[in-house]
């Protein structure tokens, strides 16, 4: 959902996270068809638990004008999709459904339910294997070229543990296979750079390099030259990792970024610096816990 969000896709936000998160709407138009059967065909009982909570539903999560209204109060774009799971929705399709089977008089009437029901669940949503069942390329489940790039990238640095910036996919897989590796961005810096762009007072804010780097290599703004060669060395960002054909390589290298590597679609630039990060794990071996077995003898 990173990609989309509040303020530039307005009223049409909501239909495009369902899109995203659904494949389509018709999840919804079948919940709303559920609720209609329980409106119509429902015992009381049912009504009671599943109407007054779809209401609400309907004039709030699914109302298209909730998350412009929401907006204007909380930063709603990156987690808005997290209301799609609330229970009713989930429960109140296969209730029906099986309340529909449940519903026939012999086999024939059951076999022909079960049928269209079949056909109706076919239709709403997408195969999940149509371009085939997707295999993990190694044991670490992630990109073999991300295995390659880390080891291009620690067989020329004379550090133990090094920092560098990766574009986000590989920015989040990364230290699930190299807890060396350290990150100039983290998860949530990411997903701001994805939906905003940066004020000319963000980027002169001297508190926060990081700016700077994201406005460049995420956002694809025009920034300074020196400001960005600044934060790089602010931040102890060692090496720059980007897909092959990316706008800003001419930036890396005007700023002095040497090319140390490359792989099928990415390449690794050096940021020489004067005092590179050291970095140690804490040692703990010595240290006497609260609750420790030396402190119960």
């Amino acid at each position: 959902m990173q990609n989309i969000n509040v303020f530039e896709n307005g009223i049409g936000y909501l239909a495009s996270c369902l899109g995203l998160y659904m494949g389509s709407c018709a999840y919804l138009l079948l919940f709303l068809c559920g609720a209609l059967y329980i409106l119509v065909k429902g015992s009381d009982e049912e009504k009671e638990i599943f109407l007054p909570g779809t209401a609400l539903l309907i004039l709030t999560v699914y109302n298209p004008l909730s998350p412009l209204i929401l907006d204007k109060i909380f930063d709603v774009s990156s987690e808005y999709y997290r209301l799609f799971w609330i229970a009713p929705v989930i429960i109140l399709v296969p209730f029906v459904a099986a309340k529909l089977f449940d519903g026939g008089r012999d086999k024939k009437e059951k076999g022909a339910i079960l049928a269209f029901l079949i056909i109706i669940g076919l239709l709403s949503g997408d195969f999940i294997y149509k371009t085939g069942i997707p295999l993990a390329e190694n044991i670490y489940k992630i990109p073999d070229e991300l295995i390659e790039i880390s080891e291009l990238i620690h067989e020329d640095s004379e550090e133990e543990y090094t920092k560098a910036f990766f574009e986000y996919e590989y920015n989040m897989e990364i230290r699930q296979y190299d807890p060396k590796m350290l990150l100039t961005i983290d998860r949530e810096e990411y997903i701001y750079a994805v939906n905003y762009s940066y004020t000319d007072e963000m980027l002169n804010d001297a508190d926060t390099p990081t700016n700077i780097i994201l406005a460049a290599l995420i956002r694809n703004q025009e920034v300074d030259e020196t400001a960005f060669k600044n934060a790089l060395c602010a931040t102890k960002t060692q090496y720059v990792v980007l897909t092959k054909g990316n706008y800003q390589a001419d930036l890396l290298r005007r700023c002095g970024l040497r090319l140390i590597g490359d792989t099928a679609t990415h390449e690794i630039y050096k940021n020489d610096l004067e005092e590179p990060l050291g970095y140690e794990l804490v040692d703990y071996s010595e240290v006497e816990h609260m609750f420790s077995y030396r402190r119960l003898k």
